[in-house]
């Protein structure tokens, strides 16, 4: 059997009406916010001291710019590049080279290794020019030597005069035997030009140089000593100093 339910006792009660004091618990509940306290400004630092007169003056200079820099570190390398474009280059081939190396195994240990004289005279500062004005008469001499000449009934040679054996009774060997012509040639001219210091003579001497090398004139030749006192006796060599003179003339007169 059923129990009846009174609905009025069923009912939650109602939630009580807020409180007239609540606004103001919960309000004294929260703290109040103070005021941000004003930070007293800093006083400025001190200035610094003033620059000494040398600081100043370092500021005060020009500067070098930076592009200057790379220049100057290079500067020496060019400088050495371009004093060795002054430098006359090594010879290792041609008239005077070859010369040079004759001159060492035949002439050197009379007359010095660099022309200053010694048992035969000196070549140096002009000297060869004065005693052969010409390469022919040199190279006339070299080819018959003391010898020749006296058999000749000459005491001296060249265009000085000079004695024949000089102070010391020392003499020219003749080398026209001994010495081909292109060994000969080349000779002379070194004595002439690289000791001798007649640079005007170059020109000559390439001229006949090449020559040689085109077989224009046999550079095996060798020459017998002059026959009687024949100091025209030398052969196909000395005529052709002549022969270069004329075609160096006329090449001259062609290019003014």
């Amino acid at each position: 059997m059923g129990l009846a339910v009174d609905d009025d006792a069923a009912a939650p009660a109602a939630a009580p009406a807020a409180s007239a004091n609540a606004p103001a618990v919960a309000a004294a509940a929260v703290p109040a916010m103070k005021a941000p306290v004003a930070i007293a400004p800093s006083e400025p630092p001190p200035p610094p001291p003033p620059d000494s007169e040398w600081v100043t003056a370092a500021k005060d200079r020009k500067k070098v710019p930076y592009w200057v820099m790379p220049v100057l570190l290079f500067l020496p390398v060019w400088l050495i590049m371009y004093v060795g474009t002054l430098e006359e280059p090594t010879r290792n081939e041609g008239v005077l080279y070859e010369g040079g190396v004759v001159y060492e195994e035949n002439c050197a240990s009379c007359h010095g290794a660099t022309g200053g004289g010694g048992v035969g005279p000196a070549f140096t500062n002009g000297a060869i020019g004065e005693t052969f004005a010409d390469a022919e008469a040199h190279v006339a001499w070299v080819i018959q030597g003391s010898q020749v000449f006296s058999d000749a009934g000459l005491s001296t040679y060249g265009d000085n005069a000079k004695p024949i054996g000089g102070n010391n009774g020392a003499l020219m060997p003749a080398f026209g035997v001994k010495l081909t012509a292109e060994e000969l040639i080349a000779a002379v001219f070194y004595e002439r030009i690289e000791l001798g210091g007649l640079e005007d003579e170059l020109p000559l001497a390439e001229a006949i140089w090449d020559k040689l090398d085109h077989g224009e004139l046999d550079g095996e030749l060798h020459f017998v000593e002059g026959v009687d006192g024949d100091l025209d006796g030398t052969g196909e060599v000395v005529g052709y100093f002549a022969e270069s003179r004329e075609v160096l003339a006329a090449d001259e007169v062609a290019a003014e």
